[in-house]
């Protein structure tokens, strides 16, 4: 009988164990909960990558209780401070030191430019650079991240090697009769312009680069 009793009080004795350390646990999670919430209050919003121009985005901010609250705020891209960043590379510098003009002028070279019309002809194309809007169009990649362009760039480079190599596999026929000229002709358009493209997304990639006279 005693056995019986002792048994029993051990078992109540467990329970109650139990149902403290389970208190416990309960407890303890709420004050790190309050805490981490009390940290979460304080914390700033989290940051949004900016990919060009003016968007909106959704920032999380901590609120009592540990909740989080979204919020839509508006992230402007940087400008582009085109000036300050050509003189910071010293472009009309370097092309003094480098003496190309001088070089030139002393092969020749303008003057064979010259004898060939190439100066005329630039003249008679420069209308084109307004016909087409080439300034603006550049004043807006300016705005556009470079990393996007460099995107773009290397498709247009790598579509004649992927097209050449499908053709190769026999995923995609050989061009025959009149297609031959028209699949040559984008074949060098792409190329082409890949490499514009490319040349242009590294020139705008130093411009978009934060002025030094402004980093703190």
């Amino acid at each position: 009988g005693r056995g019986a009793a002792a048994t029993g009080i051990s078992a109540k004795y467990t329970q109650h164990m139990a149902t403290a350390l389970c208190i416990a646990a309960a407890v303890t999670a709420f004050s790190g909960a309050s805490s981490a919430s009390g940290v979460v209050q304080r914390r700033a919003p989290l940051a949004a990558v900016s990919m060009g121009g003016n968007k909106k985005v959704y920032s999380f901010e901590g609120v009592d209780g540990g909740l989080l609250e979204a919020r839509e705020v508006s992230i402007t891209k940087p400008p582009v401070y085109l000036l300050t960043r050509l003189n910071e590379m010293k472009v009309a510098t370097g092309l003094a030191e480098s003496g190309l003009l001088s070089a030139a002028e002393e092969a020749g070279v303008f003057s064979k430019l010259e004898s060939a019309g190439a100066f005329s002809t630039a003249e008679k194309l420069l209308p084109l650079v307004e016909k087409f809007k080439l300034l603006s169009l550049f004043e807006e990649l300016l705005e556009v991240e470079a990393g996007l362009l460099f995107t773009a760039a290397n498709f247009l480079i790598v579509f004649t090697p992927v097209v050449l190599t499908l053709q190769i596999c026999g995923f995609v026929p050989f061009p025959q009769g009149p297609v031959i000229p028209v699949e040559a002709l984008a074949c060098l358009s792409t190329g082409a312009a890949g490499f514009a493209l490319f040349a242009t997304a590294f020139i705008i990639g130093n411009l978009q680069e934060e002025p030094a006279s402004f980093q703190q």
